[in-house]
């Protein structure tokens, strides 16, 4: 029995539910993404079958999820409703993914956007917004959470490390890149929102 009294496999397939449904998918879609079919995720989903371990990873993979995440306890639709356009899950965050440039632009704020904006900025190494410089309304700023962010506002550029923060008009041209040789990760926030 799990803390609230519910069996494991009833637990695991209110988790697979949960997920699914917040990616959007129906069965039939789940079944073609994981290879399992419509009648298995349905009795994993009722808790009327105990899933492999391989039906685990397949569904994971679906819903981009680590595997463990199926296993916590995971709330029902009336407190999923109520938090809505408070929070963002991590499974949940829509993706900008700007290919060459190796940066990815995950979206932090719930919809509808309000007049600030969060985003995690994922550069992988070589990853850049390129040699074009930008400049809008609003205001920006940031800190580096890992890796090595250079950034140049104007004619000013910064190195900036772990727990390195910054601030600066939006006005001001600026651009960006990863200044090391692993991945850099930036908790980036626009006033307002651009995304």
């Amino acid at each position: 029995m799990t803390a609230n009294g519910r069996r494991p496999d009833e637990a695991v397939g209110r988790s697979v539910r949960f997920y699914r449904k917040r990616q959007g998918l129906n069965l039939e879609q789940a079944a073609e993404l994981t290879g399992l079919s419509v009648s298995m995720i349905s009795k994993i989903e009722r808790g009327l079958t105990s899933p492999s371990v391989r039906s685990l990873y397949a569904l994971s993979n679906a819903f981009n999820i680590p595997v463990g995440t199926l296993f916590s306890e995971q709330q029902d639709e009336e407190a999923a409703e109520a938090e809505a356009g408070l929070v963002v899950r991590r499974a949940a965050r829509r993706k900008l993914d700007f290919g060459e440039k190796r940066l990815v632009k995950e979206l932090l704020t719930p919809q509808p956007i309000g007049s600030l904006e969060l985003l995690m900025i994922v550069l992988a190494p070589g990853g850049s917004t390129g040699d074009d410089v930008f400049s809008h309304d609003g205001e920006e700023g940031g800190v580096v959470l890992s890796g090595a962010l250079e950034l140049w506002v104007d004619d000013i550029r910064l190195l900036l490390h772990p727990g390195d923060s910054f601030t600066f008009q939006s006005q001001r041209q600026h651009r960006f890149r990863n200044a090391s040789e692993e991945e850099t990760r930036v908790l980036w926030i626009n006033t307002p929102p651009i995304y």
